[in-house]
């Protein structure tokens, strides 16, 4: 009977040591399956290793492009669009003769507008006779993305009030 109860001790000690060996596999299993997802997660990361230098390549990029340049280029190309404008206000059959009263107020309020920063400037009555002194001329154009309408008055060649009003405050 000894003989059995230590087969049977050796036995339980068995059973117990194989069920710490299976929770202990389960657990590396476990640990190994939490590794590998933090490995995936330092892989997508590690692209950003080379983040500060692109960085810092397109910094010096950036201090290589000569911003003086390209707005001093920018300032001559508007001059030449003034000169341009002006040119064309005067039409080419009559090179002898001033321009008109109506091409200068035109060209005036067109040019003012276009320094002021507006963007397809129109001029509401095309048809009308500007003559007058002082001339009244009724625009629409668009600034910052708004729309705004209204009017600009021309004394001589020179601009002198402009009533200038978003159209969306005529919205009900």
């Amino acid at each position: 009977m000894a003989h059995f109860t230590h087969t049977l001790m050796e036995l339980a000690l068995l059973v117990v040591v194989c069920l710490l060996l299976g929770v202990a596999i389960a657990l590396l299993w476990l640990q190994r399956s939490r590794l590998s997802a933090v490995e995936e997660k330092l892989r997508e990361i590690g692209t950003l290793a080379f983040l500060p230098d692109r960085v810092q390549a397109l910094a010096k990029e950036l201090e290589a492009l000569a911003v003086d340049d390209v707005r001093a280029e920018l300032d001559q190309l508007h001059k030449d669009l003034v000169r341009l404008e002006d040119i064309v206000s005067v039409p080419a059959t009559a090179p002898a003769t001033p321009p008109s009263r109506d091409q200068v107020v035109r060209a005036a309020v067109t040019r003012y507008l276009r320094e002021e920063g507006f963007l397809s400037v129109v001029l509401m009555d095309e048809e009308s006779d500007f003559t007058a002194d002082p001339a009244v001329v009724q625009i629409s154009a668009l600034r910052n993305g708004v729309q705004m309408r209204g009017s600009v008055e021309v004394q001589g060649d020179m601009i002198g009030a402009v009533e200038l009003d978003p159209s969306y405050t005529s919205f009900p």
